[in-house]
């Protein structure tokens, strides 16, 4: 009876322990999360200038696929976003996630090799090939009797790229024939492709897409190649030691109904540029 005693007041002790024990754990969270639960909000590192339609101020609201996707992982976790705009590039952005001055980071970043080993990246919520934006009358005396194939692959002219952008390091790895000119943005790297100062302008399909509606007097001069077998993932930042953050933030976009093409960001961008009330 002693012995039966012992062992039903063991076993109970040892499920009152596991109880509260596992109760801690559900309430505090692993510390990853628990540091951000516990004060309330998540900091999301963004760009300081606007990029529509992934993120943008539109009267006077902060509007767009990044910022829509940060409010949902913002959500996921109970608590509010808090948006830090003071980086002043992509790079920028990625060293505040680095240095722990923001939780996560949301700016259009595209993966690369030497990004992934400061910081750790989400599942891709969109993905984008990547383009060339050439001058087109350049671009005919250039190639000669060249296939255009032929002469993308094996390109050795001056390739424009934004500066501490992704595609300064996806240059050198596609293009290692080219010789590398870092500009201010996007529009200087148009300009330059206009003026002849560079030969080709080197960015995403969308960007180059883009540029018909942006700038549609400078786009009949311009020829657009897109690059099928070299792609953008565009992913969330996270800190390499916050494995359940990277977790909830993968979850937050699986569970999105689709995944985005650059078809569905260009409808996008269209609609943010139509007048109110035009559809």
């Amino acid at each position: 009876m002693i012995d039966v005693f012992k062992r039903s007041f063991a076993v109970g002790l040892l499920a009152f322990f596991c109880f509260w024990g596992t109760s801690g754990i559900a309430q505090e969270g692993p510390p990853d999360i628990g540091a951000i639960t516990k004060k309330g909000y998540i900091v999301i590192a963004m760009l300081g200038t606007d990029n529509a339609p992934f993120f943008g101020t539109k009267d006077g609201q902060l509007e767009g696929i990044d910022v829509t996707l940060a409010k949902s992982i913002a959500a996921a976790m109970g608590v509010q976003p808090r948006f830090d705009r003071s980086a002043k590039s992509t790079d920028d952005v990625i060293e505040m996630v680095r240095t722990g001055k923001a939780d996560i980071g949301l700016s259009k970043l595209s993966r690369t090799n030497v990004r992934s080993r400061i910081v750790a990246f989400s599942n891709p919520y969109v993905t984008l090939r990547h383009a060339l934006l050439f001058n087109r009358l350049s671009l005919a005396e250039k190639m000669q009797r060249t296939k255009i194939g032929d002469y993308v692959r094996d390109f050795q002219g001056n390739l424009g790229v934004i500066e501490k952008s992704a595609y300064e390091t996806f240059a050198k790895i596609y293009f290692p024939k080219a010789k590398v000119i870092s500009l201010k943005n996007w529009d200087a790297a148009i300009n330059a492709t206009l003026d002849g100062t560079i030969d080709a302008a080197y960015r995403d399909e969308f960007a180059v897409r883009a540029v018909s509606l942006d700038r549609p007097e400078a786009a009949t001069l311009l020829r657009s190649i897109t690059i099928s077998d070299a792609q953008s993932a565009i992913s969330v930042a996270v800190p390499w030691n916050k494995p359940m953050l990277l977790a909830i933030v993968n979850q937050v976009i699986d569970d999105r109904p689709s995944k985005m093409t650059a078809d569905d960001v260009m409808s996008l961008y269209r609609a943010s540029l139509a007048p109110e009330g035009v559809h």
